[in-house]
């Protein structure tokens, strides 16, 4: 059975700008971006701080004391015009809410998340081309105007009126509570409760004509926006609905009304990201299909737990190893032409190519036993000598390393999660000949995602969009594959993180001792590869604690056999260096 989110982007795909994205309060709030609700009960502690009240109100007290002041419901609009009387300071009243000032800017709050990038770039690809917010913040438009994209707004009835016809628009985006800068924005129970006609004559379009996506929204308020929902004629496209937890009232009823596909997401992040990666992933590269990557794990179980299936289970392997050969070396592979853009679809275009061969690596990993690792082995041994000897520009032959790198990590996490260490040894020190300046190098050294592709100090793997701000962004951008592979067996988010960060951590001490004093022979200091491992201090010290235990009790530790160690780990250098590399 497919995952509902595979489905979906395999959908958008394959028809492109027929969803429309309906988007609420819980996209923006990862931006620390107030709801209008929170903004309106912010006024009201100011006016009754101005009139003497001694202590800040809670919400639902100020909710309350201005009830019994006024003898009226908090009103957005008279309440910035009670304390701002012209436009440009009702603007400057709302700028320290909705625009970051330099605090605010330095810790990335009141900025476009990963969420809206995400949905960006589905804009951009044509994949999106409506959008529904119930968001007053200009978030979503700055990460469009990033991806160089200028949308059609809707704020308003008279906007819609005259607003550019939905099928000739690039992007329209229809805010239905309005903008922060026009203080008629919505945010009432009145308020919410009947649009104009122009409005709801533009949104029964909308659930007429196109799939629709919601995330962030609970329905739970806007009774306009619901009845819209509830009286779209027909369905002729899927709706999907994102949502974290079981959906409220109100969303189950208009889930079980537009007969949704619930999505279970842990944020809009999360859940936005993975879906363009899928969707862009698709787009690149014919890839598989997923139940193909689904039949070809099950052979791959039955075959493993059997030991009279030894040749099938080889040629299982082998018959997917040389499906991803073919298709890596096909003229999109080319390593002659390079620009900057080229990083990013190169990338996309492996992660296509071995989305099936990188679900076997992780479920073999976990369940393979004695020389059943011969395979696995053979391979990141013909992956990895694929570079050899190969003419071209040097980032484009060193990314022809990533298959290999791939499937390295995704079975080094499946040995770490069953404890297969000896295994996953020998994958991390078998040696290969690299060619180039690199020469024979231990598998784990030079497919470590921290020494992949960075050349002359520069970290390309920055290239890749949506992870330009990330310290170890190979690292992040491998730990967002292999997730949701991993996800399929270890249930607990935690979890992942752990068998992640071991695997990073195994592979640093590899590095540690083989290449390290190496290095330091010629004057350089100590270094070893960082990732994710840096960032999470707790979760090191956690599992570099346990490994010290051990070690009081054996000699030969789980550490020691994983990481193909002939002395004693370099764990407090390595700690050490983790610490400085928060930064980069």
């Amino acid at each position: 059975m497919l995952e509902p989110i595979t489905s979906l982007a395999f959908s958008m795909q394959s028809a492109k700008g027929v969803y429309a994205l309906l988007l609420g309060s819980g996209i923006s709030r990862a931006a620390k971006i107030p709801t209008g609700w929170e903004i309106t009960l912010e006024l009201v502690r100011k006016i009754a701080a101005a009139q003497g009240h001694a202590e800040p109100l809670p919400g639902d007290a100020a909710d309350a004391w201005y009830r019994a002041t006024f003898n009226a419901a908090p009103d957005y609009a008279q309440l910035l015009d009670s304390l701002a009387k012209t436009p440009s300071e009702r603007q400057q009243v709302l700028k320290a809410y909705i625009e970051p000032d330099s605090d605010a800017r330095a810790r990335g709050e009141k900025r476009p998340t990963a969420a809206h990038r995400a949905i960006g770039r589905l804009v951009a690809s044509g994949y999106v081309r409506v959008i529904i917010t119930t968001n007053f913040d200009q978030l979503l438009e700055e990460a469009l105007r990033e991806e160089g994209i200028s949308p059609t707004v809707i704020t308003s009835a008279h906007i819609a009126a005259g607003a550019v016809p939905l099928v000739h628009s690039g992007c329209t985006v229809i805010k239905v509570h309005g903008d922060y800068l026009d203080t008629r924005i919505r945010n009432t129970p009145a308020e919410l409760g009947a649009y104009e006609a122009d409005i709801d004559k533009l949104l029964d379009r909308v659930f007429d004509e196109f799939g629709l996506i919601v995330c962030g929204w609970s329905a739970e308020w806007d009774e306009a926006l619901r009845q819209a929902i509830e009286r779209a004629p027909s369905r002729r496209y899927s709706t999907y609905w994102a949502t974290r937890g079981a959906p409220g009232a109100a969303a189950a009823s208009l889930i079980a009304h537009r007969a949704a596909v619930g999505l279970p997401v842990n944020g809009a992040d999360e859940f936005f990201g993975e879906l363009a990666q899928k969707v862009a992933a698709l787009e690149t590269f014919n890839a598989p299909h997923p139940l193909s990557a689904e039949l070809a794990v099950q052979s791959l179980k039955e075959f493993l737990a059997d030991p009279k299936d030894r040749i099938r289970l080889d040629d299982l392997i082998g018959r997917e190893l040389d499906r991803l050969l073919e298709a890596i070396d096909a003229p999109q592979f080319a390593t002659d032409s390079f620009a900057e853009s080229t990083v990013d679809d190169r990338v996309r275009r492996y992660e296509a190519a071995c989305s099936t061969l990188i679900a076997m690596a992780f479920t073999a990993g976990r369940w393979s036993t004695g020389d059943q690792a011969n395979a696995w082995v053979d391979m990141i041994k013909t992956l990895g000598g694929r570079a050899k000897d190969r003419g071209g520009h040097t980032l484009l032959i060193d990314l022809m390393l990533l298959p290999a790198s791939l499937v390295l990590h995704a079975y080094g996490l499946g040995a770490v999660a069953g404890g297969h260490n000896q295994a996953l040894g020998r994958l991390v020190t078998v040696v290969i000949d690299f060619g180039g300046t690199t020469g024979k190098l231990a598998a784990g050294d030079r497919l470590n995602a921290g020494t992949l592709i960075r050349d002359g100090g520069q970290d390309w793997a920055k290239k890749i969009k949506g992870y330009d701000t990330r310290v170890h962004a190979m690292s992040d951008w491998l730990y967002d594959v292999l997730k949701p592979i991993a996800k399929r067996t270890l249930r607990d988010e935690r979890a992942s993180d752990r068998v992640f960060l071991t695997l990073e951590l195994v592979l640093a001490m590899g590095f540690a001792e083989r290449l390290s004093p190496v290095r330091q022979d010629t004057g350089w200091p100590f270094w070893a590869p960082t990732g994710r491992y840096a960032h999470d201090a707790a979760l090191r010290s956690e599992i570099l604690n346990g490994w010290r235990e051990e070690a009081k009790r054996t000699a030969l530790t789980s550490l020691s056999m994983m990481a193909g160690l002939t002395n004693p780990p370099r764990l407090d250098e390595v700690e050490a260096l983790a610490a400085r590399a928060w930064y980069g």
